[in-house]
């Protein structure tokens, strides 16, 4: 199965949350970045290098951010909101140009790139061949099941197409074996309720049912005779 690609996946990641307005500048905050990174990589690190000072009293950070063993080093200026260096900045100005290093150092990683490319929402559309493999490779197969449900009959058939030459074959035998967990529990549940109907035992509908998401009770539901469906719709009448 082909490898998800990092950067492009972290390109993804909603940070609109995070962006904060000081003066004609849009920011990215820094605690929103890295907990949006490390939702993900939650082993990745950081660290701050050497400040260097230059004969004009301005200042330059630098900080370096490794996601699974590839590390990014950027550097910036100590700046005001006008993005002019500032001379001889205090603690607070160094500190607070850090962070901000350090936020961009995130995004060449991919988090938060979306920001200094204008009002861009994501780097990279996600395609429909995208989005189901990311339910593969996650092995959620509900999540399959009811992503699928939202396709047209020519959405599927791009679907499938979005395989790369060569891949075809392994990504449907793959996105069967997923959508088949997906079935196989809602058959399982189905058969509960049926049990549960022809033994008229209350509880155990409410055990199976109470344990549904909202999407798997409407999957199930499908699955159900009219007079398992009616043994339901009692039930919860007398409860």
């Amino acid at each position: 199965m082909k490898e998800e690609n990092r950067f492009i996946k972290l390109s993804r990641k909603d940070v609109s949350e995070g962006i904060e307005r000081k003066g004609q500048l849009d920011f990215l905050s820094w605690s929103v970045a890295w907990a949006t990174l490390c939702e993900e990589y939650p082993d990745s690190s950081y660290y701050f290098g050497e400040t260097q000072t230059f004969p004009d009293g301005s200042m330059m950070v630098e900080v370096g951010v490794t996601v699974e063993g590839l590390t990014h080093v950027m550097r910036l200026p100590v700046m005001d909101n006008r993005n002019k260096s500032i001379l001889n900045p205090s603690s607070r100005d160094v500190s607070d140009a850090n962070m901000r290093c350090l936020v961009k150092c995130i995004a060449m990683h991919g988090c938060g790139l979306s920001l200094y490319l204008g009002k861009v929402k994501h780097l990279i559309s996600e395609t429909l061949f995208d989005k189901a493999q990311g339910f593969i490779t996650a092995g959620d197969g509900m999540g399959l099941h009811q992503f699928l449900g939202t396709l047209s009959e020519k959405d599927q058939v791009d679907l499938f197409n979005g395989a790369e030459p060569g891949a075809k074959v392994e990504f449907k035998k793959a996105h069967r074996a997923t959508l088949k967990l997906a079935n196989d529990f809602l058959d399982e549940c189905a058969a509960s309720i049926e049990s549960a109907h022809e033994s008229q035992d209350t509880v155990l509908l409410g055990e199976v049912i109470g344990e549904l998401s909202t999407y798997e009770r409407q999957a199930v539901w499908g699955r159900l005779t009219g007079e398992q469906q009616e043994f339901i719709k009692a039930t919860r009448s007398a409860a």
